[in-house]
C-alpha cells in the first residue's frame, strides 16, 4: 500500500489539488453573493471552472507547485505561490474577458479567489510540515541541547524536525546573547546560556550538547566541552565557517569535536578574486605535491580551475592517491603525475620543458628534524641544492612566479632541518637578485613563504600522538615548557596562494601565526576529546629534548625588517642581500662536500652560509667536529635546549 501511494504520489496530489482549486472557486463565489448561488450567477460559474482548472493547474505546475515534500515547505514555498496565484489570476481573468466578456460575472471574485487560493494552497502545505512537526516530540532519539540560537542552530533544528530518521531530539538552545533568553525559535525555547549548561543538562536529562556556533574561538570551545565532560554528556560540533559547503549547512556535516576547534585560528579572510586571477586558466607545478602541504596546495589551487596542474613527487604512492583524489572531487580538471627527485636537473629540464608551467609552488623538502640530524648530506642535498635546482629548471623554462615553502626553524636555527631551509631562503633571495641570466630572458618572481607547525601534517606530533591513544599507550612529550607555533593545513595554503599574489620578488612573507601553544596542552587536550583523563587513563611521559629542536621557535631573526602587507594575517621581511655568486659558491663547496660524502666540509659551509646556526651534539659528534671548538658543548646544549 505505501509503495503504491509512493508511485502514485504526484498523480494523488494532483488530483487534490484540483479538487482545492475547485472547491477555492466554488467559495470565492460563494463569500462574494452571501454563501448563496443563485440562478443567474451559476452559468458564469460553471462555463469558467474548466478555464480556472485549467489555467492554475497549468501555471502551478510550470512554478513546480506540484512536486515537492510538503513536509520540507518554507519560505520560498509560499513565494512561488503567491506568484503563481497572482500569474494564474491574470491569465485566467483575460481568457474570460476574452471569451465570455464579463456580463453578469461579478468581478471581485478574483479578488477573492487569488485570496483563498494562497490560503488553501499554503495552509495545506503548512499544516502538513507542523503535523509532521507536532509529532516530532513523541519520536525515539537522542535528547540533544543545542548551542548556538543562530543561523547555524537554527537550521539544524529546521533538519532534524523535518526528517523522519534523525537521531536527535532538540529540547532547546543556550545562548550567551542575553537579549535570546526566553525566545523560541522552531517551537524550541532559549533555556539559559553557555554557564547554566551543568544546570540544564541535569534538568532535562541530556544526553549530547551540539554545539552550532561555527565561529567560536578556541577557549570558549573548550569552556563548553568541559561542562560537558563533568556531566559525562556526549558534544559534537558544527565546522568552522570556512569549511562549510558552499556556505550551507546540513546534519550531515556535524563531526566530532577535533583539536583543530580548540586551536581557536580566526577564519581567513581571502582575496579570492586576485587568486583566481593568478592561478585561473594557468599552467602550475607542485613539488612535493604528495606531502601535507603539496596535496593541500594542489586541492585548493584546483578549485580555482588551473589549465594544467602538474604534480611532481618522488613517492609514488602519495603521488597516485593525491591525482586519484583530484580526479574524484575535480572532474574538468586532468592532472599531470610526474616521477622524479628535485635534485635531479636533467629530469626537471625536461618536465619544465615539456610542461612550460607558468607558476611553481615548491613545497619538496626534508622537514623531519631529529632524522635530518643524523642525514646532514642528504639534508643538504635536498633542501639547498635541490631548491636551487628547481629555481634554476624554472628560470630557464621562463616561469613567471616561483614560491618556496620555509618553516620558522629557519630562524635562529638549532637543526640541520632548520639551518638548510635558512640557507634555501637565500638561495631563492638570491635568484631573485642575480639578473637571471640564464637561457630565458624572462623574469621569474621569487618569494617564500616561512610559517611554523601544521596540525595533523606528516611529522607533526599529533598522529604520534593519536597512535599512542588508540593503542593505550604512555603520549610521549619532548619537554612540559616546549611550545610550537601551529596552524591547520588549510589555513597555511589558503595564506599561500594569498602571499602568491603580493610582492615584486625576493620578499620572505611571515605568516601570523597567533600565540605558541604548550605540546603537553596539546595532548591533554587530545587525550580529553578521546573521552578519556589525562594522567589518569593514560599517562603523559616527558622523554627530554631530541637532537636538533628547542624549547621555542622563532619567526624573525634579529636585524629582520618586518612590514605589514595588505592582509592582516601577512608581513614582509626584509632581508639580508646575498649574491648570486655568493650563492654559486656555496653550492660548489657544498656539492665537492656531498661528491666526497664529507659532513665536516658541508657543516663546516653551512655555519658560514648560516652564522646564526648553531650545531648540534649529535651533528658535532658524527662529523668529528673537533675544529668547531668555538661551539663549546655547553654553548651547544643552551642552544639545543637539551
Amino acid at each position: 500500500m505505501a509503495d503504491a501511494l509512493i508511485k502514485y504520489r504526484r498523480l494523488i496530489i494532483a488530483v487534490f489539488q484540483i479538487s482545492l482549486f475547485s472547491v477555492v472557486y466554488l467559495l470565492s463565489f460563494l463569500l462574494r453573493l452571501d454563501y448563496y448561488l443563485p440562478d443567474h450567477n451559476r452559468p458564469a460559474f460553471l462555463t469558467t471552472l474548466p478555464l480556472m482548472l485549467l489555467v492554475k493547474t497549468v501555471v502551478f505546475y510550470r512554478f513546480g507547485l506540484f512536486r515537492g515534500w510538503w513536509r520540507y515547505v518554507g519560505m520560498n514555498d509560499l513565494a512561488d505561490i503567491i506568484r503563481a496565484s497572482s500569474v494564474s489570476t491574470v491569465v485566467a481573468l483575460a481568457a474570460v474577458y476574452l471569451t465570455r466578456g464579463f456580463l453578469g460575472f461579478p468581478r471581485s471574485v478574483w479578488a477573492i479567489d487569488w485570496v483563498l487560493t494562497i490560503v488553501a494552497m499554503g495552509g495545506v502545505r503548512f499544516a502538513v510540515r507542523a503535523y509532521n512537526e507536532s509529532s516530532y516530540a513523541s519520536r525515539a532519539g537522542t535528547i540533544t541541547l543545542i548551542v548556538g540560537a543562530g543561523e547555524a542552530g537554527s537550521a539544524l533544528v529546521r533538519q532534524m524536525k523535518s526528517s523522519s530518521n534523525v537521531e536527535y531530539r532538540p529540547v532547546g538552545f543556550v545562548d550567551d546573547n542575553p537579549a535570546k533568553k526566553g525566545i523560541r525559535f522552531h517551537g524550541l525555547p532559549v533555556l539559559g546560556t553557555t554557564a547554566d549548561l551543568p544546570r540544564l543538562i541535569e534538568e532535562h536529562a541530556v544526553e549530547k550538547v551540539l554545539i552550532a556556533i561555527p565561529s567560536l574561538r578556541g577557549h570558549e570551545v573548550a569552556r563548553i566541552l568541559d561542562a560537558c565532560r563533568a556531566c559525562q554528556v556526549d558534544f559534537k560540533i558544527v565546522p568552522a565557517i570556512n569549511d562549510l559547503l558552499n556556505g550551507s549547512l546540513t546534519l550531515n556535516q556535524v563531526r566530532e569535536v577535533q583539536i583543530e576547534d580548540l586551536l581557536g585560528r580566526e577564519p581567513v579572510s581571502l582575496d579570492i578574486a586576485h587568486i583566481r586571477e593568478k592561478l585561473a586558466g594557468r599552467r602550475v607545478l607542485i613539488t612535493g605535491a604528495g606531502g601535507s602541504i603539496g596535496s593541500e596546495l594542489a586541492r585548493q589551487i584546483a578549485a580555482f580551475g588551473p589549465q594544467q596542474l602538474i604534480l611532481f613527487e618522488r613517492s609514488e604512492n602519495d603521488l597516485h592517491n593525491i591525482e586519484i583524489e583530484l580526479r574524484e572531487k575535480f572532474p574538468a580538471l586532468d592532472p599531470v603525475p610526474v616521477i622524479g627527485d628535485i635534485t635531479d636537473e636533467s629530469r626537471l629540464e625536461e618536465v619544465f620543458g615539456r610542461y612550460s608551467p607558468q607558476s611553481v609552488f615548491h613545497a619538496a623538502a626534508y622537514k623531519h628534524v631529529p632524522m635530518m640530524e643524523r642525514h646532514l648530506l642528504h639534508a643538504i642535498r635536498n633542501n639547498i641544492v635541490g631548491t636551487a635546482c628547481v629555481a634554476r629548471a624554472a628560470v630557464n623554462a621562463g616561469v613567471e612566479d616561483f614560491l618556496m615553502i620555509s618553516s620558522d626553524k629557519a630562524v635562529n636555527p638549532t637543526s640541520v632541518m632548520g639551518a638548510t631551509k635558512r640557507a634555501a631562503e637565500l638561495v631563492v633571495a638570491a635568484m631573485q637578485n642575480a639578473g637571471q641570466n640564464f637561457k630565458s630572458s624572462g623574469a621569474t618572481r621569487f618569494v617564500s613563504v616561512r610559517f611554523g607547525n601544521v596540525l595533523g601534517s606528516n611529522g607533526s606530533v599529533l598522529p604520534l600522538f593519536r597512535r599512542q591513544i588508540a593503542a593505550r599507550q604512555p603520549v610521549t612529550v619532548t619537554h612540559p615548557e616546549v611550545r610550537r607555533y601551529f596552524m591547520t593545513t588549510t589555513e597555511a595554503v589558503q595564506l599561500v596562494l594569498q602571499a602568491s599574489t603580493m610582492g615584486r620578488g625576493g620578499e620572505i612573507f611571515v605568516l601570523e601565526m597567533g600565540e605558541p601553544v604548550k605540546i603537553v596542552d596539546l595532548a591533554r587536550k587530545l587525550i580529553q576529546l578521546s573521552g578519556l583523563e589525562p594522567d589518569r587513563d593514560i599517562e603523559i611521559r616527558f622523554t627530554g629534548l631530541r637532537p636538533g629542536e628547542k624549547l621555542f621557535e622563532e619567526l624573525l631573526l634579529d636585524g629582520e625588517g618586518i612590514l605589514p602587507t595588505m592582509h592582516e594575517k601577512i608581513r614582509v621581511l626584509c632581508g639580508r642581500p646575498v649574491s648570486q655568486a655568493e650563492v654559486s659558491r656555496w653550492l660548489s663547496v657544498l656539492g665537492r662536500a656531498i661528491e666526497d660524502q664529507d659532513e665536516r666540509a658541508a657543516l663546516d659551509e653551512l655555519c658560514r652560509i648560516v652564522p646564526e646556526y648553531r650545531p648540534g651534539r649529535e651533528v658535532l659528534a658524527s662529523c668529528e667536529a673537533n675544529h668547531y671548538a668555538d661551539h663549546s658543548l655547553s654553548e651547544v646544549e643552551q642552544s639545543a635546549g637539551s
